[in-house]
Order: structure tokens, then C-alpha cells, then sequence
């Protein structure tokens, strides 16, 4: 069909459009000056499994400090209901430095295949008008069986993201 539509005869992109340097550049400079990076916002958000042991997490911070998190695993009965929380300038900073955006855009074309029950996350960047989104298996013992690997990419951004919400939280770990 050489990016052709049989019925249309309009041009159709053959693969989903990237998301633009500037996304990259915009990180990049949030890192070494804080309040360029007040439009830029992370988010995690991690569900799923068998309906018996469903595990649901969230996560959203913005450059401006302003953040919510919560989880519920129904497998092990824990729960942090979803509220704001306030992170500090060099924690937003911190994050902002283990995201390999360049890498995540390569990601996010990639399908991946995922099992049925299986507990998927969706990493996300954005500054308002662009943005990049990986999804990935959450749960590192079903990604194994499922012979998956987490990319690095994601894998740094994520741990992070645990890292910084169970410290706001006050929880030791929210990881499925």
C-alpha cells in the first residue's frame, strides 16, 4: 500500500508519528534549571491481575512540586489511598534525571504482548502539549514467566517513581 489508503487515496503515515526533540530538550533542561520544568508532569499509573489479587497504583507529579500517589493491593490487603502530596524541588529534579526520553520514544512504537490478568504499567511524560507513553509488565514475577524484560529505560524511571511515593506515603514498599 506503500502509506497509501485504498479507499481514500490520502497519504497515511506508515508508523506512529514521534514525539518531538522538544519533549527531550525540555527534560533535559528541567534538570539543570527546576523552573523550566514547571510545565513537564511524570505519571505512573500500574493495575491489574486475577480479580482476587488486583493491584492498582498511581502516580502523578508536576514541575511545580504538586503530586498524588495511592496503591491497593488485594492480594496482600495493603492499601495507601490516593492522595496529594507535596515533592520537593530536588526530588521532581531527581526524577526528571533517570528519564532516558530519547529511549522511552523508541519504546513507545514497539508493541509489546502482554498475558491476560497481568499487571501492565504506563509510564508517561508530558509538558502539556507532547508526549511519550511506554507500557510494560509491572509485576517482575509474571514478567519472568512471561520471559519479559522491562526495559532499562523504564525500569530506572519506575523504581524511582516507587521509591518517591512510598517516602511520601510512609510505606516501606508499593511495588506489586
Amino acid at each position: 500500500m506503500n502509506g497509501e489508503s485504498s479507499h481514500t487515496g490520502k497519504q497515511e503515515p506508515t508508523a506512529a508519528p514521534s514525539v518531538p526533540g522538544t519533549l527531550v530538550r525540555k527534560v533535559s533542561a528541567g534538570v539543570s534549571d527546576p523552573d523550566s520544568a514547571r510545565d513537564l508532569r511524570v505519571a505512573l499509573w500500574v493495575e491489574g491481575g486475577a480479580p482476587s489479587e488486583r493491584y492498582e497504583f498511581s502516580f502523578e507529579a508536576a514541575g511545580s512540586g504538586e503530586a498524588s500517589a495511592g496503591m491497593r493491593n488485594e492480594a496482600t490487603g495493603r492499601e495507601a489511598r490516593a492522595r496529594t502530596i507535596e515533592l520537593e524541588r530536588g526530588d521532581f529534579t531527581d526524577l526528571l534525571r533517570t528519564l532516558d526520553v530519547r529511549n522511552l520514544i523508541r519504546l513507545a512504537g514497539r508493541p509489546q504482548r502482554i498475558p491476560p490478568d497481568s499487571v501492565i504499567g504506563r509510564l508517561e511524560i508530558s509538558d502539556g502539549e507532547q508526549r511519550v507513553s511506554s507500557v510494560f509488565m509491572a509485576d517482575p514475577e509474571q514478567a519472568k514467566d512471561a520471559g519479559y524484560e522491562v526495559p532499562q529505560a523504564v525500569a530506572d524511571a519506575v523504581d524511582r517513581i516507587y521509591d518517591l511515593a512510598a517516602r511520601q506515603l510512609d510505606e516501606k514498599d508499593l511495588r506489586p
